[in-house]
């Protein structure tokens, strides 16, 4: 369980462009609130929910009102995708053609019964389901009430979908002998009861299945056991010949073990494979963030921490006290959600939500996090492990955050209405709950020229229905390496209803050409009906959008300055960090990092 820390005003990165922050003027006040995010796998009866839908007519959007026209490709009333990080829902094959999965539902009652697979297929020319309304979705594409669709194509020009099915208690592979066309054919994967699957076609051939997946909790609203000693255990699967065999199984990867941990937690990861090169990623919130590297397909593994948490294997209510001053610590983490993807180097690309934590209260049982953390991270391998220690940086009390954290801030939902708060009407409290940062749910790209592109969800302060701010599908790009990147871009289709549209769980091609191609869900309603808000049940539709990313840029500056201590001679500007606090000592001898200066954003490259 999480507890909500509200902030009063101005916080966090929205805050310290004014270039106006001193160290300890960073927090005004704070309301806290109980909040209990409820993980999903699917299968609970949610007696919270109306049986009827809300009480107005689904909208079409009109493509042609927009600079980037999108496209509905299906409906679902079933609108949790994912617990944390975003999973790859979007296949764009070799022949131009597309392959689209989503959790999808037709029912407004609790039990979702008929819950599967929402899919589409673009053949070249269109997609082979039209979509005018939401009666127009067609059913599930499993035999069996299925969840957390992993969709993707096999180097031999066949097709699967990896869910978990809750009825059956086991994961389900939808196998179809060609790429959009064609039956489907459910098959079991192993005996063994798992949940909240990744998947990805791999290996030389394309024909290797790699898969994590995790084993059911213990613990209230849960029936599973520890697995090896770990509350909930992420586990690996392989199979050689697109899912037939599986010659691994059930397997712990280096690292993920007690030694390290005390459990993993449902949709905090990802997987990406290129070749005989396959990377997984974790988000962790109270531990180490990490990767876990295998260039030979999969029999031999490496780790890096990308995230180096100051307290191994952290239980909540024991107590943080870095500075032992007698305050318990706040802490710098991701906030569960991330997305990794491989470059043609074979070289791992690494995003994250920011959020910040605190444990203050330790006979609660629960922790607390503060929604108006606005930020998204990267980190690549070229940049090593993080080495930050763990202990309080001098000139900070009781605030802990990693330095390589701090170095690669990239990006965050904007200010919008220029006071430079990043805060519309809810931001003292009743925002939409998705238990994430103001900027959230990355999804990544590469171009073939090695720009990378990271689309993710933002808060957006200057649209709302009078009581909670809408999310839009914002897109940036850095062109070298990582260093700097583009002052992030609304992508959203948002010309109708004044924007007014809840842009979601955005998922991107990890190949860009000239174009971008992804999908993402929409509705008229901030927050969700399954987790969170629990809001009436209503259709959510199912965009596919592509954006042209020539001259998508050509109107932004950007949001980083690249600048040596030679170019600072003629400034007289205060100098602040990016966590607020206010640097006395000689341009030239900062640290290399970022910084604030005339309230603009640079970064000091030596």
């Amino acid at each position: 369980m999480k507890k909500t820390t509200t902030l009063i005003a101005s916080f966090f990165f929205a805050v310290i462009l004014s270039a106006q922050i001193v160290p300890g003027q960073n927090h005004k006040g704070s309301i806290k609130a109980i909040d209990d995010q409820k993980i999903m796998k699917g299968d609970e009866n949610l007696s919270h929910l109306m049986l009827h839908p809300n009480p107005h007519t689904h909208a079409v959007m009109n493509s042609k009102s927009s600079s980037f026209p999108s496209e509905v490709i299906g409906y679902t009333t079933y609108d949790l995708q994912s617990n944390g990080s975003v999973q790859n829902r979007l296949d764009v094959h070799d022949d131009g053609t597309i392959s689209a999965g989503w959790t999808m539902s037709k029912e407004f009652n609790t039990t979702y019964s008929d819950r599967g697979t929402g899919y589409n297929y673009f053949d070249g020319t269109s997609w082979i389901n039209q979509i005018v309304q939401p009666t127009d979705q067609v059913d599930r594409i499993e035999t069996s009430r299925v969840g957390w669709a992993s969709v993707f194509g096999l180097g031999n020009g066949e097709e699967r979908v990896i869910t978990h099915s809750t009825s059956l208690n086991v994961l389900n592979q939808a196998s179809r002998t060609s790429i959009g066309t064609g039956a489907w054919t459910d098959a079991n994967i192993g005996e063994f009861y798992m949940i909240w699957n990744r998947s990805v076609a791999g290996g030389l051939d394309g024909n290797t299945i790699h898969m994590i997946a995790l084993t059911e909790p213990m613990g209230t609203g849960w029936s599973g056991s520890l697995y090896n000693g770990l509350n909930g255990a992420l586990l690996y699967f392989r199979s050689q010949d697109g899912g037939a065999i599986w010659d691994i199984d059930t397997m712990q990867l280096p690292t993920m073990d007690t030694a390290h941990f005390l459990g993993f937690s449902a949709d905090d990861y990802a997987i990406s494979a290129k070749g005989e090169t396959v990377v997984v990623a974790y988000f962790n919130d109270w531990g180490d963030s990490f990767i876990v590297k295998s260039t030979d397909n999969g029999d031999s593994w490496t780790n890096t921490t990308f995230l180096n948490f100051p307290h191994d294997k952290y239980a909540i209510d024991e107590g943080l006290d870095l500075d032992s001053d007698g305050i318990l610590d706040q802490v710098y983490s991701t906030d569960n959600s991330g997305a990794l993807i491989i470059d043609d180097q074979g070289m791992a690309h690494v995003f994250y939500g920011i959020m910040m934590y605190a444990d203050d209260d330790l006979s609660d049982g629960s922790s607390s996090w503060f929604p108006l953390t606005n930020g998204i991270a990267y980190w690549n391998e070229s940049y090593g492990a993080d080495n930050t220690p763990p202990t309080v940086h001098a000139g900070d009390t009781s605030l802990w955050y990693s330095d390589m954290m701090n170095d690669h801030w990239i990006a965050e939902a904007p200010d919008l209405n220029g006071d430079p708060n990043v805060g519309g009407v809810d931001e003292v409290g009743g925002y939409a709950l998705y238990y994430r940062s103001q900027a959230s749910m990355p999804s990544a790209g590469l171009s073939s020229n090695g720009e990378i592109y990271m689309t993710f969800s933002g808060y957006t302060e200057t649209v709302d229905n009078g009581s909670q701010v809408f999310r839009h599908i914002y897109v940036t790009k850095s062109t070298d390496g990582g260093t700097t990147w583009k002052t992030p871009v609304d992508i959203t289709p948002h010309d109708d209803w004044d924007g007014m549209q809840e842009c979601v769980y955005g998922s991107l091609s990890p190949v860009v050409d000239d174009k971008l191609r992804l999908i993402y869900q929409l509705d008229f309603e901030p927050g969700l009906a399954v987790q969170g808000d629990e809001d009436l049940v209503d259709w959510n539709a199912i965009h596919y959008l592509e954006v042209d990313t020539v001259g998508l840029f050509d109107n932004t500056t950007p949001p980083v300055s690249v600048l040596e201590a030679e170019d600072f001679n003629n400034r007289n500007g205060r100098v602040f960090d990016i966590l607020g606090r206010e640097w006395k000592t000689n341009f030239a001898d900062l640290p290399k990092g970022m910084y604030i200066i005339d309230g603009k954003k640079v970064f000091k490259n030596k």
